[in-house]
């Protein structure tokens, strides 16, 4: 256990350090912005070109298919569960219910997950690990929209509201690193053309080598934005959603019933098992609704987020 707390240690004390400084000023909260920005802009796509290009996708389909399905299926089963939670425990209204299913289902995927994932497991778990973090984004805003829509009588308005998120989604660095890093992966293959040249390599390198620290510190500042006490019983909800439900169905689908292998089993197992993300509280502001929620939830997963990793890799 003592080797498990210290190998989980840095992270703590990273993201405790990004918060103090910028809690008394020392780091200001526009510098967190930009160092969050270059963490989802630069360093984190950097990341999965770099990985993805130098990588075989065809001698792994078979194992990227249960991984991505035993990571979103899961995911999309808890964003359920967060709905039913808001309707029938809370008596919630559906733009609450909304909100609660989304800190259910969303991580932290990029500021938390990423850095956690490789430092705690290891480097050679990397390919599955962008796999996910690429395609979480895309993902999960059309699995959301798909349920609200079907939830609130809207079929028919589904393949334009579907267009829109994934048109939204398709924006984003992370997701085009993902379509850029899998195409030269393919066509290269296909083309016999040789692995990205060393001095690219090198340069990728160089810039995602900061992912680490940065993304580590930017949560740290970031988490000074939100207030802990609003809605607390709800926010638990969500957080016990979060760190246990999520992750627990996650090993279900990916060990017993599709049988992947331990190593990626587990990568998917600790990015569901990442706090909730800064995106319902977006949703909650956008609505006006549980916002104190939101914050409350955020703060809350993120501190006892520490405790379910170390509970991960003891049970692993």
């Amino acid at each position: 256990m003592e080797a498990i707390i210290l190998t989980v240690l840095p992270l703590a004390v990273i993201v405790g350090l990004g918060y103090l400084t910028t809690r008394f000023d020392y780091i200001s909260s526009a510098a967190i912005d930009g160092i969050s920005r270059y963490v989802f802009a630069i360093a984190l796509p950097a990341l999965i070109f770099r990985n993805l290009a130098n990588g075989n996708l065809l001698d792994s389909l078979g194992p990227v298919g249960q991984i991505l399905l035993s990571y979103f299926a899961g995911a999309l089963a808890v964003l359920i569960l967060g709905l039913l939670v808001g309707k029938y425990l809370f008596k919630s209204g559906q733009a609450e219910q909304n909100i609660i299913a989304v800190g259910a289902s969303h991580s932290n995927m990029v500021l938390l997950g990423v850095p956690a994932v490789l430092m705690i497991l290891g480097t050679s778990y990397v390919g599955p690990l962008v796999l996910i973090v690429g395609l979480h984004g895309m993902l999960m805003a059309v699995l959301l929209t798909v349920v609200t829509r079907l939830r609130g009588g809207k079929a028919g308005q589904l393949p334009s509201a579907i267009w829109q998120a994934a048109l939204g989604q398709a924006k984003n660095p992370i997701f085009i690193a993902l379509v850029l890093g899998l195409a030269y992966d393919i066509i290269g293959d296909a083309a016999g053309a040789p692995r990205l040249p060393d001095i690219v390599n090198s340069i990728l390198r160089i810039l995602s080598s900061a992912l680490y620290p940065c993304s580590l510190f930017a949560l740290g500042g970031m988490l000074v934005r939100y207030e802990f006490g609003g809605q607390v019983q709800e926010a638990a909800a969500v957080s016990a959603l979060k760190l246990a439900a999520h992750p627990l169905i996650v090993w279900v689908l990916a060990k017993p019933l599709l049988g992947l292998s331990s190593s990626w089993t587990w990568v998917a197992v600790m990015l569901a098992v990442m706090p909730v993300g800064f995106n319902m509280h977006n949703l909650a502001s956008r609505s006006k609704n549980a916002i104190g929620m939101a914050g409350t939830a955020i703060v809350m997963s993120t501190v006892l987020s520490i405790a379910a990793v170390i509970t991960m890799l003891y049970v692993k």
